[in-house]
């Protein structure tokens, strides 16, 4: 496989745009993992990365004095027993900092994570059915629904998050079009 399979980390220098190696420059995943896309808890010094070819989250702890990540756990996003091709998409964390969503694209899944509230580790819910190839999906910013782009469909699925249990609910499917490719809420 190419690629580097790591996490690279650098200082980010506001003034002039230059970036620092960070000591160490690498943080190294599991073999294959493939690290893909970011989320930071909002009150919690934790990091969560999605991991494409592993079909997994890895939660890492955050040293915001040096900038540093440092690997804390990893759990799969796809239900056990899974053997079918598949990968992990987009990652995202309600704004209220309690649950964790992760799409597997092949599953045609949304992997659901209860995010732990002493320490940031997370604890599989479930994954809910979601239209083919879910490359992207976004939560509103009151943490209240979920939103997947189909990019096989060509359709968005809505979906109602239980704030009690993390449950996604299903709500209308809507057509967008063929490949969409980001989904993204916003509020004006």
């Amino acid at each position: 496989m190419d690629g580097a399979n790591a996490i690279f980390q650098f200082l980010f220098n506001e003034e002039s745009g230059s970036l620092t190696p960070l000591s160490p420059t690498r943080v190294n995943n599991r073999e294959l993992e493939g690290p893909r896309h970011l989320a930071f808890h909002p009150t919690k010094n934790i990091v969560y990365a999605s991991n494409e070819q592993g079909n997994s989250v890895t939660v890492y702890a955050y040293d915001a004095d040096k900038g540093n990540l440092h690997p804390l756990q990893t759990e799969s996003t796809l239900p056990s027993g899974y053997s079918g091709e598949s990968s992990c998409s987009q990652i995202q964390v309600t704004p209220d900092g309690n649950f964790l969503y992760a799409p597997n694209r092949g599953h045609n899944s949304i992997a659901g994570f209860r995010i732990n509230p002493d320490n940031g580790y997370i604890a599989s819910i479930g994954q809910t059915s979601t239209e083919a190839v879910p490359r992207a999906f976004s939560i509103d910013p009151q943490g209240s629904f979920l939103y997947a782009a189909g990019l096989e469909t060509g359709k968005l699925a809505s979906y109602k998050i239980n704030q009690e249990t993390g449950a996604l609910d299903p709500g209308e499917v809507y057509d967008v079009g063929k490949g969409p490719m980001w989904v993204m809420m916003a509020e004006f």
